[in-house]
């Protein structure tokens, strides 16, 4: 039996059904009429589950390796809503017992979601500046784990996916992650600097 993995940049209806679809002739429809409930009855309209989606944990924030671990865990989650459920990567990657629909899927990734590129990367960032406390050096020690983080996942992901690189979601977030983290080094090192000057 095939798998069907649909990415989200593509529409949901780009899957194929291979499935033949059963003519409707008069005895099929007769035969049906027979379950049909009687018109006087009222039916009770139904409606699809929605389990909430999960967020990202609350993490350790005084470490830098629990930097490192959130960062891969929340690309982990981007690629896995990327392709709209159906992907999964890494022994510490958990997935839900409820497969998302394609619409939460790309509400997680999507604009104001859970795992964008804005929420996953002000949340590095916010953890690298608990972090460093105003240290520019310690700024760039996060930077160098968060880009071995990466390598690792993304040579994983090309491993398991055969994929040339990650998921554009995911470049984007590294690029603002580490776009943060200049602006968070070049803060420091000023405001040490006139420090120096003052004192």
């Amino acid at each position: 039996m095939g798998i069907y993995i649909s990415k989200l940049t593509d529409s949901p209806s780009a899957a194929v059904n291979t499935q033949s679809q059963p003519q409707a002739n008069g005895e099929f429809k007769a035969l049906m009429n027979e379950f049909s409930p009687p018109e006087n009855e009222p039916v009770a309209p139904v409606t699809e589950k929605s389990d909430p989606l999960p967020l990202p944990p609350v993490a350790n924030k005084d470490t830098v390796e629990s930097i490192q671990n959130h960062a891969q865990d929340n690309l982990n989650w981007q690629a896995y809503y990327h392709f709209g459920g159906h992907f999964k990567l890494g022994e510490k990657f958990t997935m839900p017992a409820v497969l998302p629909s394609y619409a939460e899927a790309a509400r997680a990734i999507g604009p104001g979601g859970p795992y964008s590129v804005e929420a996953v990367s002000n949340c590095i960032l916010s953890m690298a500046a608990q972090v460093a406390q105003g240290n520019p050096d310690k700024i760039a020690e996060i930077r160098q784990e968060i880009e071995k983080t990466v390598a690792i996942f993304r040579r994983d992901y090309q491993s398991a996916t055969k994929e040339k690189d990650l998921p554009q979601i995911c470049l984007d977030t590294y690029d603002a992650i580490m776009s943060g983290l200049d602006k968070l080094q070049a803060e420091y090192t000023e405001q040490n600097a006139a420090a120096e000057k003052s004192a």
